[in-house]
């Protein structure tokens, strides 16, 4: 089984609170994305199985389970991926993330299947 960890937080920065803030744009559709993106998947006898980030944005945490990262809009500059590979990250746009169209990234994670 492999696995898509969905970050949603920007990574901390010195001075800024490291509560869990639910997103960069207020959204907080995270939680409806990994459940609907479970049964998409399950529906397509898929080895993925997506997760949600409890890590706060610690990259170092999230590289030890992830085979693939999904951030939410608003996390292309706001999330370090230090040496993460770049290939195996999606970023969902906000029109996507807005009507939870999963059609993209079901191609993505199809196409980094390990």
């Amino acid at each position: 089984m492999s696995t898509a960890v969905v970050v949603y937080q920007s990574t901390p920065l010195i001075g800024k609170s490291k509560l869990p803030n639910g997103n960069i744009l207020g959204m907080f559709k995270q939680t409806k994305l990994v459940t609907k993106l479970n049964q998409a998947l399950e529906k397509k006898n898929s080895h993925w199985i997506a997760t949600l980030d409890d890590s706060v944005a610690a990259i170092d945490v999230i590289a030890q389970e992830a085979d693939a990262i999904i951030c939410v809009p608003g996390l292309q500059k706001q999330f370090e991926l230090n040496d993460y590979p770049q290939e195996n990250v999606f970023y969902f746009d906000s029109l996507s993330y807005n009507e939870l169209n999963l059609d993209n990234l079901i191609a993505f994670l199809e196409l980094i299947q390990q």
